[in-house]
């Protein structure tokens, strides 16, 4: 490599360069025959879609709920480099566990070992525990936003849910609030998680013995993180993620900026066990970072947080229309203005505009996932 931040392999790189130019209608001209690849940023992915795909079949598209949409082509080969991902990530968790997947959304019928997210969440615990009883399933896939409502549940209900040994969370950032629910409603649980994307499928996996480190799939992807300006982020500072699709020929991805933020990690991971540089502070999609007026983005995480502990709060969601106007949409046990006001208040300055909704439920997106956090400036 040449500039080992970046992560990118050159000979790879330049490999896929040549490939995207010679087959691909976008790239041929959108690359220059000398000088640096432009960044591929969502809007203009989304403009010139048809042309990516390349007449390709569509695999899958994005939900276009915190962005514009976009459909997918997803090759054998990236689907198996994928799966051979995950089959590493379970080996150093300790080897696979029969398992029950809450993430279905769709009207189809799913796998067996699968529970549609959009059960309600009463019965996705029934569920769990049958599934137990039944086949021995004691590790759960899903959606931080799920399990923390299935957690929440649990310990309403006073449930024993310690027959789960392993929880893995997966396609949305995750918070230490989120966290520490699911350590009390799944006492016994490993809790792992990965980010990956539809676009380019797992981009990187938690450390199992190390989890503020997140290990990134170098060996398919070129990873590079810059800051507004496009230049190379250092260590520890949180950037802009541009992706390089190495595998997927049919429907290359080069220098495609995804739309998260995260950081490299200051130093290699001290597990010493896995092969892969380390991210860490993956921040998840920009278009859930708030917009202070003085310009900088501001993640999420510790204003969910303190939502979360104000005494009463189920559920929350915000919605930034402009600068100084948020919606927040709160069913909670009690009334919230003022504490909620406050907050804002004090992370954005005294002259923005909060609008309150009280709502008995705050439904999921089609793809049954649920964003607290909208950012539409």
């Amino acid at each position: 490599m040449k500039n080992a931040m970046s992560w990118i392999d050159q000979e790879k790189f330049e490999a896929i360069v040549r490939h995207a130019r010679a087959t691909n209608p976008f790239y041929a001209h959108w690359i220059p025959e000398k000088g640096k690849v432009p960044l591929l940023d969502r809007l203009t992915f989304q403009k010139n879609n048809e042309r990516i795909l390349n007449a390709h079949g569509v695999t899958a598209r994005t939900s276009g709920s915190t962005g514009i949409p976009v459909k997918i082509h997803m090759s054998a080969e990236r689907g198996s480099r994928d799966l051979a991902g995950v089959g590493l990530l379970v080996r150093h968790l300790g080897g696979p566990l029969v398992r029950t997947s809450i993430v279905f959304p769709s009207e189809e019928p799913c796998p067996a070992d699968t529970v549609r997210i959009h059960t309600p969440v009463a019965e996705q615990l029934v569920e769990l525990r049958a599934r137990y009883m039944s086949r021995g399933a004691t590790a759960l896939i899903t959606y931080p936003s799920n399990v923390e409502l299935l957690s929440r549940e649990i310990l309403k209900q006073g449930s024993d849910f310690s027959f789960m040994k392993r929880v893995g969370l997966i396609s949305e950032s995750i918070d230490p609030g989120q966290i520490a629910l699911v350590k009390q409603a799944f006492p016994e649980a490993q809790i792992w998680s990965s980010y990956s994307a539809m676009e380019t499928g797992m981009i990187s996996f938690q450390c199992p013995y190390e989890p503020e480190y997140h290990h990134a799939m170098t060996e398919k992807l070129g990873i590079e993180i810059l800051d507004a300006a496009g230049n190379e982020c250092q260590p520890g500072q949180i950037g802009r993620v541009v992706i390089t699709d190495y595998v997927n020929r049919e429907m290359p991805l080069i220098r495609y900026e995804i739309g998260d933020l995260a950081a490299y990690a200051e130093g290699p991971c001290p597990c010493g066990k896995i092969p892969f540089p380390a991210l860490k502070n993956i921040l998840g999609k920009v278009r859930g970072c708030l917009l202070h007026g003085d310009g900088r983005r501001v993640p999420f995480i510790s204003l969910s947080a303190a939502l979360r502990d104000l005494p009463g709060m189920v559920r929350y969601q915000v919605v930034q229309e402009a600068v100084d106007q948020f919606i927040v949409r709160v069913h909670s046990e009690g009334v919230l203005e003022e504490e909620i006001l406050g907050l804002f208040r004090g992370e954005f300055g005294a002259g923005v505009e909060v609008k309150m909704k009280r709502e008995e439920e705050i439904s999921r997106e089609a793809n049954g996932k649920f964003y607290a956090s909208i950012c539409m400036v």
